[in-house]
This record gives structure tokens, C-alpha cells and sequence, in this order.
């Protein structure tokens, strides 16, 4: 539902729109970082207690509304750093979002600590439709830059008043001093690596909107968009799924590090062939998408759905270290990586003064940062390298043919419309990955049907219990 609405949207707001959001985006994401203090993670590593999912309703929800008071009186900041102070009342506004999705945050931990993960579609899916929907509304009526913000709070009030009504939990007034500490004492270890995860997240955002302006950074935000919603939501969906399940495998031996290895392996098989062909079909797909107004975010396009394709491949590893209660080798890994892409983006921002080459740096970057990622999990986990490098082969090989029929296919149809060229590159990909799959790893194929099925049957079965 994004991925629909950003194409309307693309159509309907100028560069400048999207920049301009941008920047108050990259502003508030310095406080949401802090938002709950990492008390959600800690409910979930903790064992269930109802006075301590109360105790972290209330404790989220002071937190969140203490932030939107700072936010408030810290906007005119973010106005002066990007030069404009028109991000100054958007900042205020998207701030009301923290005590918005603080009425629904505990209630979704709750459902992911439960494994109740069916639950949670209803309200992001009706969260997503509600945030379109308004922000095209509100652009169509002419409100510019303030659509996108109207639609992000309508968005957040629909996903907690959906939340409330899916769980049927309401919190009680109670609260124990004991339990938020240690809430806290957990939590300020996710905090540390979720701050530096943010650094890492909007490092180019804040380069991009202070040094090359409104613009570039509207270019850069819509050739971001696809590539995040495509490849790296789904690794974070995946992630979100696999913490509260590695909890509950790290006291079994060796069940960790198999969990690791099939995740890593099913994350290379999405992943791989989606940042990739993305990179492929890059301009087709934008002149089809978002007309030729957008045209110089291809070349950012093609590199940035490299970098997501390369970051998705061990983004499982971090839910692997919080899992064993050691969220601080996230925390050094993650001040690695970014001690090499601040250098890397400054250049590309200051020096070279292009987008294209922030692309260039991120997709690099990514790389090393997931090579060392990968390394330190498969030993910390005691996976031998050989197996680690069997999980990724299959993809490895059958994106490589991809590849291959995929650039034939650009070539061979470059007469045509840009609408067949995205056609037909895109089903003589599809139809070359899934065969080279199906030909050189048919027993692989068919253990992962018959996986899926019957997580399928089983989630079916589930759902005329429930009814």
C-alpha cells in the first residue's frame, strides 16, 4: 500500500515536497531513536508478567509524550542546521506521532513476544491504507509538503486504536519501580545500538539536505523509498519475527546457529534477486512509475538497491545477539560501519556533490559492514564458514543467471516502450532464477514448498479456531 501511494504521490508533489519532509524526518528520527527507551525489546526478553506489560504501557507512554515536549522546543534547531526554516512547524507536527503510537506500542510487543504475528497485519495493513490514503487526498486538495504529514499522524491513530481493538488488552493502572528498572537496564542497550542504527539509517539523509539541498534530497528520499520497501522491509519484518523466536531456542544447543543458517539462507533467496533485478530494471521502472520528472533518480536507484540487497543478508544477525543477551556486539559492529560511512558520505556530499556517489558509498559500505556482520555471527554462533557460504550459494548462483537473461532481455527490447521493457525484463528474470533454482537445487525447491505450506495449512487451521 506505500509502494501504491508513493507512485501517486510521485505524480501529485514536486522534489522539493519530499526533500522538505526529509528534513523534518531526519530530525525527529534523532528523538524517536529514544522513543520507548528499548522497553518493548526488554518485554519481550523478559518472561510474561501482567504488572510488568503494565508497568512498560505506562513507562512508554511518559517517554513518548516527554519527547514530543522536546521535539517541540528543539524544532527551530533543525530549521537552522538545514537552512530552512520550513521544517520547523512540520518537525512540531510529526512529533505528535511519539504519544500517538505509544497508545499502541506495548499492545503489538505483546503480540510479537506471543508469536501472534497473524494479529499484527490487520492494524499495519489498515495503518498503511489510512497513510496513503489521506496523504493523496490531502495532496490532491493542495496541501503539498503537509500531505505526507497529515497522512503519517492519520496512520499512527489508526494502527493503536486498531491495536486495542485486535489484542482486547487494557492496560491497568498500576506500576512497579522494580520492574521499570529493570526495563530500563535492559533496554539501554537496545537504545545504544538503535542510536547508532539511526545514525547509520540518516547519515545520508542529514549530508544530502545540509550540503546539496531540498531537492537532491527530494530525488534521494523517492530513489530510497522502493529499494527500503522492497528488500530491507522485508529483512526487517523478518527480524522483527526472529527475536522473540531466537529467545525461545537459545537454551537448546545448536539450535541458534541452524536457526541462523536457514534464515540466512531464505533472507539470500528473497533478497538477492530483488535488490538486484531492482538495480536492473531501475530506469523502466521509473519512467513507468514516476514519469520522466524523476530521471536522475535512477542512476541513485540502481546503487541503492544494491546497498539494500547487500545490509538485508545480515540483518539477521542482530536479533541473534539480542536473542543471547548480548545486544553490545550489535552496538561495535554497528560503530564500525560507521566509522566507515560518515568519511565515505562526507566525500560524496562535500567532495564529489552527488547523489549518485552517495549511492555509490552506501552500496560499499554495505558490503565490508556485511562480510565483518556475517563473519562475527558465524562465530560467535559456531557456524562453520562452509556452511555459512552453502546458506547464500543457491541465490548466489541462480541471480547470476538472472543476471545474465535480464541484461539480454534490456538490450534486445531497448526499442520498446518503457512499460514492455519493465514486462518482459521482468518475467524472463522471474522465470530464469526460479528455473535455475528448481534445476540445480530441486531438493532445496521443494523442502521450502512444502515449508510453506504447511505454515500456510497450519496458520489456516489457526484462524477457524479463532473463528
Amino acid at each position: 500500500m506505500v509502494f501504491i501511494s508513493t507512485i501517486v504521490l510521485a505524480r501529485l508533489l514536486a522534489k522539493d515536497d519530499f526533500g522538505l519532509v526529509g528534513y523534518a524526518v531526519t530530525a525527529i528520527s534523532f528523538l524517536d531513536v529514544v522513543s520507548d527507551f528499548g522497553i518493548g525489546a526488554a518485554l519481550v526478553y523478559y518472561p510474561d508478567d501482567k504488572r510488568r506489560a503494565n508497568t512498560a504501557f505506562w513507562l512508554n507512554l511518559f517517554v513518548r509524550t516527554l519527547l514530543f515536549g522536546v521535539a517541540w522546543i528543539l524544532a527551530p534547531l533543525a530549521g537552522a542546521y538545514f537552512r530552512d526554516d520550513r521544517v520547523i512547524p512540520i518537525t512540531r507536527a510529526l512529533a505528535a506521532t511519539f504519544p500517538i503510537d505509544a497508545l499502541g506500542d506495548i499492545h503489538g510487543w505483546t503480540l510479537r513476544k506471543r508469536l501472534e504475528f497473524g494479529r499484527t497485519v490487520i492494524p499495519d495493513f489498515l495503518s498503511a491504507i489510512t497513510k496513503g490514503a489521506a496523504s493523496i487526498v490531502f495532496a490532491a486538495l493542495g496541501y503539498e509538503a503537509w500531505s505526507l504529514v497529515w497522512g503519517q499522524i492519520a496512520g499512527a491513530v489508526a494502527s493503536s486504536a486498531v491495536m486495542w481493538f485486535i489484542t482486547g488488552w487494557n492496560p491497568s493502572l498500576e506500576f512497579d519501580f522494580g520492574m521499570a528498572k529493570g526495563l530500563l537496564s535492559y533496554g539501554v542497550h537496545i537504545v545504544g545500538v538503535a542510536f547508532i542504527a539511526m545514525l547509520l539509517q540518516n547519515l545520508d539523509y542529514l549530508l544530502v539536505g545540509r550540503y546539496l539541498g531540498t531537492e537532491a534530497l527530494g530525488v534521494y528520499t523517492l530513489a530510497f523509498r522502493l529499494p527500503d520497501l522492497v528488500v530491507l522491509q522485508f529483512a526487517r519484518v523478518l527480524s522483527t519475527v526472529l527475536f522473540p523466536l531466537y529467545t525461545r531456542m537459545r537454551d537448546i544447543p545448536g539450535s541458534l546457529a541452524h536457526g541462523f543458517y536457514l534464515t540466512t539462507r531464505y533472507v539470500s533467496l528473497v533478497t538477492l534477486p530483488m535488490g538486484v533485478g531492482l538495480a536492473l530494471v531501475a530506469k523502466p521502472f521509473t519512467l513507468v512509475a514516476f514519469t520522466d520528472k524523476w530521471a536522475e533518480a535512477i542512476p541513485v536507484l540502481q546503487w541503492l538497491a544494491v546497498y539494500s540487497m547487500l545490509l538485508s543478508l545480515a540483518y539477521n544477525a542482530g536479533s541473534a545477539y539480542k536473542a543471547e543477551g548480548r545486544p553490545q556486539v550489535l552496538t561495535w559492529l554497528s560503530l564500525v560501519r560507521l566509522a566507515m560511512l560518515f568519511p565515505a558520505l562526507w566525500w560524496a556530499t562535500t567532495s564529489a556533490q552527488s547523489i549518485v556517489a552517495v549511492g555509490w558509498m552506501q552500496a560499499l559500505v554495505a558490503f565490508v559492514s556485511g562480510v565483518i556482520n556475517l563473519l562475527t555471527a558465524a562465530r560467535l554462533l559456531g557456524l562453520p564458514l562452509r556452511e555459512l557460504g552453502d546458506a547464500i550459494f543457491p541465490s548466489l548462483m541462480a541471480t547470476a543467471f538472472m543476471v545474465a537473461i535480464t541484461l539480454g532481455v534490456l538490450v534486445w527490447t531497448e526499442s520498446l516502450s518503457s512499460l514492455w521493457q519493465l514486462i518482459l525484463a521482468v518475467l524472463a528474470g522471474g522465470i530464469t532464477y526460479v528455473g535455475a533454482l528448481w534445476l540445480f537445487k530441486r531438493d532445496m525447491v521443494v523442502s521450502l514448498i512444502k515449508n510453506l505450506r504447511s505454515s500456510l495449512m497450519t496458520g489456516s487451521d489457526a484462524n477457524r479456531a479463532d473463528a
